[in-house]
């Protein structure tokens, strides 16, 4: 600070002389200088190291920006694959689903070609048997037919002295003959006439 300059008398006294100047004013005025020099290097050394802490501060706040967005890609793409699991999972479900009922409807049709596999085999069997009854049964009848044709023939022979032959021929009746229509042999008047006709 510069000191204020001492103000003399008006009337100097005789044995000294008056002081115009204070000596120690470019003392006082350096010495305030340097520490006013002072003061601004170390406030410019502060700013620089402000200045290089910003710097620093910038740097890690455009990493964590960047890093920000990247977690934000992430979670979206985070959120995308659990819709995509999510229908996903709906469409096993219902997959899942239709094979249950695809295994029930196989099931049940599986149950019902069974049963008509044995309703064809017992149906098959009692046509069998029944077949074969009816080839028997006409077996005998042909025997029979064969039978009446001899004996008619040996009558015409003999000149009408043979045995009679009977009016109704009937073949003892089967499970099979019973269904079928019974033959009955009808002589007429005219020797050369047979009447065959089948009763049911």
């Amino acid at each position: 600070m510069t000191s204020q300059p001492e103000l003399v008398d008006a009337a100097p006294t005789e044995d000294k002389a008056p002081e115009l100047v204070n000596p120690k004013l470019t003392a006082n005025l350096r010495a305030d200088y340097e520490a006013l020099r002072n003061d601004v290097q170390q406030a410019n050394e502060l700013a620089a190291d402000f200045q290089k802490k910003l710097a620093g501060k910038s740097n890690e706040f455009a990493i964590l920006k960047q890093v920000f967005e990247k977690a934000c890609q992430d979670l979206g793409q985070l959120q995308v694959g659990i819709t995509q699991l999510r229908e996903e999972r709906h469409r096993l479900a219902n997959e899942a689903m239709r094979a249950t009922a695809l295994q029930m409807k196989l099931t049940n049709v599986t149950n019902e070609r069974d049963r008509l596999r044995k309703e064809m085999e017992a149906l098959s069997i009692a046509l069998a048997n029944v077949t074969e009854d009816c080839e028997r049964s006409f077996r005998l009848r042909d025997k029979q037919i064969a039978d009446l044709t001899v004996q008619l023939a040996s009558a015409r022979q003999t000149g009408g002295g043979g045995a009679p032959v009977p009016r109704n021929v009937r073949e003892p009746k089967t499970a099979a003959a019973e269904r079928m229509p019974s033959a009955e042999i009808v002589l007429g008047n005219d020797d050369d006439f047979i009447d065959i006709s089948f009763e049911s």
